[in-house]
């Protein structure tokens, strides 16, 4: 039995940390219509519920941005530890979930933000793999091409606010572009980019989903093969 990975191959998944066999791959789920089609009716519901929340989003992602500069704290909590280098330019977080670890103060700066999100089905928290955050990315910023670590998520981005210019998201060698309150579910172990040539901030709600072909058990063997204290 033979497995090659070819670095950069736009039209293949290509985690670089752990692949499973057997879970549907497409780069571009369809949004939460792809999602139904599918048979995964739940999820795509509450997509969908994301979607029509999108303008309550946007003036929450605002109204916690503005509370923390009036109390002095950071404006982003992503930390670029110089671990990948992966993106140039303003990238700026505010985080529900961070490597599996849902935030005790989100829930409190933006109340509608996390009910919403605590009801996503299967939400991928408990795992190092799973994030959900506002993202904001500036003006003249990116996020040069990479892959996901595996292949047991699907992402899903919901605009909030698309700046006027050449603003996208380039996925498996093609190119999606974000309409506000219009969401994104997309598999990211294919090679994707992010690009903001526009004239402000781009900012998204982005969360990530344990991949719909995994059954409960298998979440559970996978959550427990990445605890931080396995072999301990």
């Amino acid at each position: 039995v033979g497995a090659v990975r070819l670095r950069g191959a736009a039209h293949r998944p290509a985690p670089s940390l752990f692949y499973m066999p057997g879970l549907a791959s497409r780069a571009d789920w369809g949004g939460a219509a792809g999602l139904e089609r599918r048979g995964f009716a739940e999820l795509a519901a509450a997509v969908w519920r994301m979607e029509a929340s999108a303008d309550w989003l946007r003036d929450e992602y605002a109204a916690a941005k503005a509370a923390r500069a009036r109390d002095g704290r950071g404006a982003s909590d992503y930390a670029d530890a110089g671990e990948h280098g992966l993106h140039g330019g303003d990238w700026n977080w505010l985080t529900y979930v961070d490597k599996g670890a849902v935030s005790e103060t989100f829930a409190r700066e933006a109340p509608v933000t996390a009910q919403l999100l605590a009801s996503v089905p299967r939400l991928m928290t408990e795992s190092p793999f799973g994030f959900a955050f506002f993202s904001a990315l500036g003006p003249g910023a990116e996020i040069r091409p990479h892959c996901s670590p595996m292949n047991l998520r699907v992402r899903v981005h919901v605009p909030l606010v698309v700046p006027e210019g050449d603003v996208g998201l380039g996925l498996a060698g093609g190119e999606l572009r974000w309409e506000p309150g219009k969401a994104l579910v997309f598999d990211d172990s294919y090679v994707h980019h992010v690009w903001n040539r526009g004239d402000g901030d781009r900012v998204l709600l982005l969360f990530d989903v344990w991949h719909p072909d995994l059954h409960d058990e298998e979440i559970e063997a996978i959550k427990a093969m990445f605890a931080p204290d396995r072999g301990s």
